[in-house]
């Protein structure tokens, strides 16, 4: 008999990044950082390097569209110092050192300076269907050692060096995933993140706003990692939200809620929820909007299941060439497919 952590499982299934992305994803930044740590020049000042963003903590869904890369370097102010130009401050120093490596490796369509990072387009591959793959290569200074944080990151803008944590962001993301209970076959919290983004997908489209890392921060802040069903994980992580944020019509002039990172020797940083207080109220009332259809489908669940999948699919997406929440129906017709999908939601954490 379908239950309603089934038709989950089904969804998390359908929004999960296909074999394809992941495959076109490992095969383009395997090599570039394979390429910038042989590098003669540049790679001697390489460390290591790790996979960072969505992509890194694995709560990427659908189409991998974007990859973030940390290059740990061994760069001292003096060694920048030494290869700076006349005009360039440190850190405009320490991003063109990289993208004239990255240009090097001979992998890169097009390479940009950003803030405080390298943004790469990557070659166009016509034979998938997949949308197009950029990447943020983003260098940072080793303080004491390769795994301990905080490291150094550089502000062009600002010309100024700031403190970053990128080994503690990805250990957050483990840490909260492994501590959250299973619901049937897998802990909650990184799948939860996951329909959290598909949320925003089925209700936003193309739009910036909300941005999926603050959907990972809204989750990290405010998920029941105690849920025992994926409905009830749902309504808790809406619930939650609703209860900090009771009146959207009234919010502060800019809502701010803790970055993903447990350090716990400081003060959490917090970031903006929206760029304006009006786009996050657009935001809140949509979630406040949606928990009373969570709590309708709750109730309808308990005598027609098929009625509270159809609820369920005018929050969590109801267009199936896109992205929609399954109905029963839909299990019976791939029921002699599911013995293959154990493993497929919960992927060893990318290399």
């Amino acid at each position: 008999m379908t239950t309603m952590d089934d038709l989950f499982r089904e969804y998390l299934h359908r929004i999960q990044p296909s074999p394809q992305a992941v495959k076109r994803a490992t095969e383009s930044h395997e090599p570039l950082r394979q390429d910038l740590e042989a590098d003669k020049e540049y790679g001697a000042f390489v460390v290591s390097t790790i996979l960072s963003g969505s992509y890194g903590r694995d709560t990427a869904i659908l189409g991998i569209k974007d990859i973030d890369v940390i290059i740990k370097t061994e760069f001292t102010w003096f060694d920048l110092q030494e290869r700076r130009t006349d005009k360039e401050t440190l850190q405009e120093c320490l991003l063109r050192l990289t993208q004239e490596a990255i240009q090097r490796t001979g992998r890169a369509a097009k390479t940009q300076k950003a803030r405080r990072s390298i943004y790469v387009e990557l070659p166009e591959d016509g034979a998938q269907k997949l949308p197009a793959l950029t990447m943020d290569i983003v260098p940072v200074l080793i303080k004491s050692s390769a795994d301990a944080d905080p490291m150094t990151i550089s502000d062009r803008e600002l010309s100024q060096w700031l403190d970053t944590y990128p080994n503690t962001q990805l250990a957050d993301s483990l840490v909260r995933n492994d501590q959250s209970k299973e619901i049937g076959d897998r802990h909650s919290y990184k799948p939860l993140v996951k329909i959290f983004k598909a949320w925003k997908k089925a209700n936003y489209h193309r739009q910036r706003t909300p941005k999926g890392f603050i959907l990972e921060c809204l989750t990290a802040s405010y998920h029941n990692p105690d849920a025992k069903h994926w409905l009830d994980a749902v309504h808790d992580l809406f619930q939650n939200i609703c209860d900090q944020w009771p009146d959207p019509e009234n919010l502060p002039a800019y809502p701010e809620i803790p970055e993903v990172c447990d350090v716990s020797d400081l003060a959490p940083r917090m970031i903006p929820i929206a760029k304006s207080r009006e786009q996050a109220q657009k935001v809140f009332k949509k979630i406040h909007f949606h928990l009373e259809l969570i709590k309708q489908a709750m109730e309808e669940a308990k005598t027609d299941l098929t009625k509270s999948a159809q609820t369920l699919r005018r929050i969590f997406g109801d267009d199936c060439d896109n992205i929609c929440f399954p109905l029963p129906d839909d299990l019976k017709e791939n029921k002699s497919s599911q013995g293959s999908r154990s493993n497929v939601l919960e992927p060893p954490p990318f290399a």
